[in-house]
């Protein structure tokens, strides 16, 4: 998909809230539209599978869903697949070939408590959501959470591998969600903006606002990330019901005061490349004060400070 460059920079100097209003009643409609499609198929399995790559907007995206399906008369439990992490202490966690430890490998995932869980939902029965606590890199127990599924009742799993075989060959009916951006911006035939490079843009913003780091941590972080991406999130993206795209005409016009400084102050680190072509591409926009945004904007929910 794309976006025209000419027709951003047009509406942000004549309109500015109303473009941005435009934009987030395409993202919210295309919510309205995944929301339908879980009550449609509720007849097969009240489970929802929502993936994507990192800063893809899921967790945001989940939550809108969750939203819409109550206005439709369902309530929707969320499940972040995030708690079904192992600990990293195990001797059998997966790694890399350099011996590191593999966090985007699915196998650093409870696959098998997660394919139980998946398959016992959609019977009716009852399960305990583990937690998984970040700070101690382990299991809660104490925090484990009852669910049972009742009548107008769904649930949705949200996270990276959420797509992944060894989780819907457990759930083979389970709807299945892909969201990411999917809209790069052109100036004529020219793309001035991979769609790729505005999920940097919103990691780097969010990183440094609610994770304390910088952007060069975010950077050398990046092409682990990427590649974690090609090997195990999107080879399984065709396999979803229905794509969401979380791109937004405005945002990078909106992150372009915040990232661009950042950007410009990096000496060495180990994207050169990547930061050069994104730098080149933020003069093509407009900036936009992310102040201006409204509390409901897919970037202030996550992205940015309220």
């Amino acid at each position: 998909m794309r976006i025209e460059l000419i027709d951003i920079n047009t509406a942000l100097r004549t309109d500015p809230k109303g473009y941005v209003a435009r934009c987030d009643a395409l993202y919210n409609n295309r919510i309205g539209k995944a929301a339908d499609l879980v009550v449609s198929r509720m007849n097969r399995s009240r489970v929802a599978l929502l993936a994507g790559p990192s800063s893809s907007g899921k967790t945001t995206t989940a939550s809108r869903i969750r939203k819409a399906l109550a206005d439709r008369g369902v309530y929707a439990h969320m499940i972040s697949l995030d708690d079904y992490y192992r600990s990293k202490a195990e001797p059998d966690f997966p790694r890399t070939r350099d011996g590191e430890l593999d966090l985007e490998a699915p196998e650093g995932l409870d696959t098998a408590l997660l394919g139980r869980h998946l398959e016992a939902l959609d019977k009716g029965e009852e399960i305990l959501v583990p937690h998984f606590d970040f700070q101690l890199q382990a299991q809660v127990p104490e925090k484990y959470k009852a669910l049972r599924l009742h009548d107008h009742e769904v649930v949705i799993f949200e996270g990276i591998h959420g797509l992944n075989p060894m989780l819907t060959d457990k759930n083979p009916e389970a709807t299945r969600l892909f969201v990411s951006t999917a809209s790069s911006v052109y100036d004529n035939d020219v793309e001035v903006f991979d769609r790729v490079w505005m999920r940097v843009l919103r990691r780097i913003v969010r990183d440094f606002h609610f994770r304390a780091s910088t952007a060069e941590e975010t950077l050398g972080m990046w092409r682990n990330v990427r590649l974690g991406e090609k090997k195990y999130i999107t080879p399984f993206k065709s396999s979803a019901h229905y794509a969401i795209d979380s791109s937004l005409g405005y945002e990078v016009a909106a992150f372009r005061p915040i990232a661009e400084p950042m950007l410009i102050e990096l000496e060495e680190h180990p994207q050169p490349k990547l930061v050069d072509l994104i730098l080149e591409g933020l003069e093509s926009f407009d900036p936009l004060d992310p102040a201006t945004l409204p509390e409901t904007s897919l970037l202030k929910e996550e992205f940015l400070p309220r």
